[in-house]
């Protein structure tokens, strides 16, 4: 569903230049706990109540004389009209933000917020949670991206996408890191859009976290056009290989996945998808200690 919906007739929206203490007294008259900051036309940054609060008077900043642009958060990520709620979701995951400015022609038209999509019932409540709860360990919905602790979030997410990245790079011996996570994002996206949307949810919740939030905002399937010659033409595509050597990397990349998830995880993944699919996945078996 696109995000006409969240079109807004009237915002309050303030100049970079504008004072804190402004800010506050706008949040104050239109009870509201952001306003979008933009010059010329443009979205330079958002300014939240927490904003002012943690960056402007935890810092016993004067707000009479502090402009907006020493507290707002700049270069917001943002959304079109013509995008989806689930993209909308997918962004407040990888952002780790509740509120995107919606833009037309680079000029604010409205907002999306994680409350919207709440009373919308837009996505399952675990999905919205999920964003409440990744802003609470990081400090917040309005953290600094420079604050230690999401810079430590940062490096362990990073640090485990490497780990996916060499072990496959290891296996296919792709001489490019770059192919070779555009190999894996290839792989996945289409093994997530072949099996059903809960069994896609479970998946995607073993992988890298950086990896989840364009996984998740993917067409639901199951699409049975999926098969192994489909994933050979996409990868061979993707990657700029002909389908003979596209074919050669099919099985190290997808049984490199399957050594990243769960065994039982893999096993259900296994009977989701067509033969000559399923038999790239090999799930470990329990050793026999007896």
């Amino acid at each position: 569903m696109p995000l006409y919906w969240y079109r807004r007739p009237r915002l309050v929206v303030l100049s970079s230049k504008s004072s804190v203490l402004e800010a506050a007294r706008a949040m104050e008259n239109n009870s509201i706990g952001a306003i979008v900051v933009q010059d010329r036309g443009r979205i330079v940054g958002v300014v939240t109540d927490r904003d002012l609060a943690v960056r402007a008077l935890g810092h016993k900043l004067d707000p009479e004389n502090t402009a907006i642009a020493e507290v707002m958060t700049p270069s917001p990520l943002t959304l079109t009209l013509e995008d989806s709620r689930e993209e909308a979701i997918a962004l407040m995951q990888q952002g780790n933000v509740r509120r995107i400015p919606l833009s037309e022609n680079g000029r604010v038209v409205g907002m999306v917020t994680l409350d919207d999509l709440l009373l919308d019932e837009a996505a399952p409540l675990d999905e919205l949670a999920a964003i409440v709860q990744a802003q609470i360990g990081e400090g917040g919905p309005a953290e600094s991206p420079r604050s230690p602790a999401r810079r430590r979030s940062l490096a362990r997410a990073e640090a485990t996408l490497s780990r996916l990245i060499n072990a496959v790079q290891a296996e296919t011996g792709l001489a490019d890191r770059q192919q070779t996570r555009t190999a894996i994002d290839t792989a996945l996206a289409l093994l997530v859009r072949r099996i059903t949307p809960g069994e896609a949810k479970d998946l995607i919740a073993q992988l890298p976290s950086l990896l989840q939030p364009s996984l998740r905002a993917l067409p639901l399937g199951p699409d049975k056009s999926i098969n192994r010659k489909a994933v050979v033409a996409e990868l061979s595509a993707q990657l700029g290989l002909d389908a003979a050597q596209a074919e050669r990397l099919l099985a190290p990349v997808i049984g490199t996945i399957a050594k990243s998830i769960s065994p039982g995880q893999a096993e259900d993944l296994r009977r989701q998808l067509p033969e000559d699919l399923r038999n790239l996945f090999t799930v470990p078996r329990p050793v026999d200690t007896a």
